[in-house]
């Protein structure tokens, strides 16, 4: 069980970085159907109705959004990580090392907390669908972003 957990939540952190990206000027619009694609299908097989969705989607923008800026923090000191490397001391390494181990447990604590705050507008029977359910919405996502690439690598 404990693995499980454990794997769904590696799992769901990748993911989030995958597609909890802020958008860029050029992309915004892009990103904009992106959501409210998400907001369609996870309603949709989540099965809420109006008044749950109602609940619980201004809880999921604020986790998701406290969620990427995790995430955007972390990969912006992985970066200067990869850039600085050869004039990092050891014990630059060693407080790097803590920092980014400090935003993954930030992100495993704002899961619990908002578990715990979709279990008030949900019923839980919803709520333990809601990390899954963002994952197959991902992969659906890369999937046709793939296949639009091959399409267009054809013409």
């Amino acid at each position: 069980m404990m693995r499980k957990t454990f794997i769904f939540l590696v799992l769901s952190i990748f993911t989030a970085s995958v597609f909890g990206q802020p958008p860029q000027n050029d992309k915004h619009e892009d990103f904009e159907i992106y959501k409210a694609k998400r907001v369609s299908y996870m309603t949709e097989k989540l099965q809420l109705t109006p008044d749950e969705a109602q609940k619980f989607w201004p809880l999921y923008n604020e986790f998701d959004k406290k969620r990427a800026d995790c995430h955007w923090t972390r990969k912006r000191m992985e970066d200067e990580i990869r850039q600085q490397y050869d004039q990092l001391t050891e014990k630059d390494f060693k407080k790097m090392n803590s920092e980014i181990v400090q935003l993954y447990i930030q992100e495993a604590n704002l899961l619990k907390e908002y578990n715990d705050k979709f279990l008030t507008v949900l019923p839980a029977r919803k709520v333990i669908l809601v990390g899954p359910t963002e994952n197959e919405f991902r992969f659906q996502m890369i999937r046709e972003y793939r296949q639009k690439r091959r399409d267009e690598n054809k013409q």
